[in-house]
């Protein structure tokens, strides 16, 4: 890989330290990583574009270094590659404050079509179809997911027909988000450009918060935090609790079960807690329905009569 650095970028480096397929290395005070890009070419013009925007703004996130041929992928044993300056220290952990600075330095950053995922209706409703047709074909290899994945598409159907009720607006505002975001991730997933969106400003913390439950069930606090001090707008406190009740953690590993990639029982880390899931629901709901309007959701009425 020295000898790639070399004739592709024109770095000379000593040391290389590999994990998995990235590489890392220092050139006197830069740090950098050369990882695979797995984001088509189109994708990463938008996203190269985007993050001089960001760099201008003052939001430095980490820069993409062009080869000497002035193009943003190298192929490199025919794998396509990507190579990344640092500008943070990437082994600190992404916080709540870091999340909000985030979301609101890249508001109305501009027009990059090809990086929206804002159609959350159709994302879902899409997966959902899909995952069902799955579930149809192999429920009785995986029996764990038989028994628990009727529930969690219950919690989709109503994040889908509330988004739906409340409609997508054609002027709301975006930010740049993230394909996923979660407790535990560092600065340098923060802003790594390879993981950038562009989505409703709500929708990385509300991922975040997600994640966060599961090692800290009681964060209602932080989730009044949040939305006391993240200058959202009403549509986007509604996207917040819209996308805070869509089980991403429940699927997330689903799809890894169904690709061997995980053992099925990873699930039970998810089931076991869906209680304390939807007391922390319950509890966003009634405050956000204190400051916001929010439909009426029956089920969750009835629920909040038992906390």
């Amino acid at each position: 890989m020295k000898n790639a650095l070399h004739y592709y970028y024109g770095l000379t480096t000593q040391t290389i330290h590999q994990m998995n397929k990235r590489y890392s290395f220092q050139i006197d005070k830069f740090r950098y990583v050369l990882m695979p890009a797995e984001r088509d070419l189109e994708e990463l013009k938008q996203i190269y574009q985007l993050t001089q925007i960001l760099r201008e703004r003052g939001l430095y996130c980490h820069e993409i270094v062009l080869n000497t041929s002035g193009q943003i992928l190298t192929y490199i044993n025919q794998v396509s590659y990507i190579l990344l300056k640092l500008s943070v220290k990437e082994d600190d952990v992404v916080i709540l404050s870091d999340l909000i600075l985030f979301q609101n330095k890249t508001k109305n950053i501009g027009d990059y079509p090809i990086l929206k995922r804002d159609d959350w209706y159709q994302l879902w409703t899409n997966k959902i179809d899909y995952f069902e047709y799955q579930v149809s074909q192999l429920s009785k290899k995986h029996p764990r997911i038989r028994e628990s994945f009727s529930y969690f598409v219950g919690l989709a159907e109503t994040s889908i027909s509330l988004f739906h009720m409340l409609g997508k607006k054609d002027t709301h505002i975006l930010s740049v988000s993230h394909k996923r975001i979660q407790s535990g991730d560092t600065l340098f997933d923060l802003y790594n450009p390879l993981n950038f969106v562009l989505d409703i400003p709500s929708r990385d913390a509300s991922e975040y918060f997600k994640s966060s439950f599961f090692n800290q069930p009681d964060i209602i606090n932080e989730i009044i935090y949040y939305l006391t001090y993240s200058n959202l707008s009403e549509y986007e406190c509604q996207m917040f609790f819209i996308r805070l009740l869509f089980p991403t953690f429940y699927f997330d590993i689903y799809e890894e079960v169904i690709l061997d990639e995980k053992n099925e029982k990873e699930l039970l880390k998810v089931v076991t807690h869906t209680k304390d899931y939807e007391n922390m629901i319950v509890l966003t709901y009634q405050y956000l329905k204190s400051i916001i309007y929010l439909p009426e959701i029956e089920w969750l009425n009835k629920l909040a009569v038992n906390y």
